[in-house]
């Protein structure tokens, strides 16, 4: 099994301890990032920013020098609480590690937080993977592989996409199986606009490309130690901007989005009020075989591992009022008028005026996004239902 700074994996892998203080050098002399330098650090002095330089002499230093604490102002700005449970599924630092697969929220944030609580459990930082779509700019790309992620090369050509998504299997299952380090992932490409979670086939297609000679796609997934994760912001700060994304798709099918709208998307997601966030954490998949023993092909395989982790994660969610008068308010009743107080829905119903408030959209307009932001609050309880047989 091939390290993972070996030279096939150059052109995704993150920096390497011996690169990461020339990098970090010359990064913090660029003008955009003494600004955010400024913006997270106040009056920083050129000595106390040559100090942290000097303890950047590793990846690890690196995010425990300047990572944790542009994460611990944006918990105090922007959060009321950042909570995890299941911490007993998570492996010690040093032992096996573990590939976790979550539900997609926010662009950024689901891995740093991820990252932050796993480092204050004393479990170091997991990598992340991440789009090349979203390295809008050069500073970004570096921070990126500063941070530990590897790149997720999103648009390669019909004849480069198997190389790539080869070198990316490769790249998970040696940092995994290979004992070097604990991997976060999405469960599909991008965020699920409407917080209807289900993990691609595709993604986990792309993780058995690893697999030696002979070996099932089973026995390769059970190597990865695939851990669900289900991720629960109170509330979004993208919902307006996931709605008004939705709504100019309805109007125009051909519409895409610019390289401008992801960069708004993960300002308005760092800076954005999130109230209470919590992460679970589920069982390890240690042994697929008994999950997928009634499949009778490999597209079933992958499909009854996708269903597993789903199940886990729609069982894991936490909810908060939001979810409940979000529900009732689609489903037209008061089925859970006992999980929220009136001030609570009226706190709510407020909010989400708001929020439709912020897309400029005419007012025969207004109802779609109200209906899609409400959405993307009540569909985790509605699966959850669904999932724990409790939906009616």
């Amino acid at each position: 099994m091939m390290k993972t700074d070996d030279i096939y994996f150059e052109s995704i892998r993150p920096y390497i301890d011996s690169e990461v203080q020339e990098v970090v050098a010359h990064l913090v002399q660029q003008e955009e990032v003494q600004g955010i330098l400024h913006h997270f650090y106040g009056d920083i002095t050129r000595e106390q920013l040559d100090k942290m330089v000097e303890r950047s002499t590793s990846i690890y230093n690196f995010k425990e020098t300047f990572l944790k604490p542009v994460i611990e102002a944006i918990l105090k700005d922007s959060t009321f609480s950042l909570t995890i449970s299941g911490k007993s599924k998570l492996v010690k630092r040093g032992e096996e590690k573990q590939l976790f697969i979550s539900n997609h929220r926010d662009i950024i944030l689901d891995s740093a937080f991820l990252n932050y609580l796993l480092y204050s459990s004393g479990l170091g930082f997991p990598r992340i993977a991440i789009g090349d779509n979203l390295l809008i700019s050069e500073w970004i790309r570096v921070v990126v592989r500063l941070a530990d992620a590897f790149i997720v090369k999103r648009s390669p050509s019909m004849r480069e996409m198997l190389i790539e998504s080869k070198r990316l299997s490769n790249y998970i299952l040696s940092s995994v199986a290979g004992g070097e380090a604990s991997v976060w992932l999405a469960q599909s490409e991008g965020r699920r606009k409407n917080s209807d979670d289900r993990t691609q086939t595709a993604v986990l297609k792309m993780l058995t490309l690893s697999a030696d000679r002979g070996e099932s796609e089973a026995e390769l997934l059970s190597k990865l130690h695939i851990t669900p994760v289900a991720i629960t912001y109170e509330y979004d700060p993208c919902d307006y901007l996931k709605a008004k994304e939705m709504l100019a798709k309805k109007l125009d099918p051909s519409w895409k989005k610019a390289p401008l709208d992801d960069l708004i998307n993960m300002q308005t997601g760092l800076e954005g009020q999130k109230g209470r966030v919590h992460f679970a954490i589920g069982e390890t998949l240690y042994d697929l075989s008994t999950i997928t023993q009634a499949a009778e092909t490999k597209q079933e395989v992958l499909k009854l591992v996708a269903e597993e982790i789903d199940r886990q994660i729609f069982t894991l969610y936490r909810f908060y009022p939001n979810n409940y008068v979000a529900f009732d308010a689609l489903h037209g009743g008061e089925q859970f008028a006992k999980m929220y107080s009136e001030k609570e829905k009226a706190t709510f119903e407020k909010y989400l005026a708001q929020q439709i408030a912020k897309v400029e959209a005419a007012p025969e307009h207004h109802q779609f996004l109200k209906e899609k932001i409400l959405e993307m609050y009540a569909t985790p309880l509605k699966n959850h239902l669904i999932t724990t047989k409790q939906y009616r």
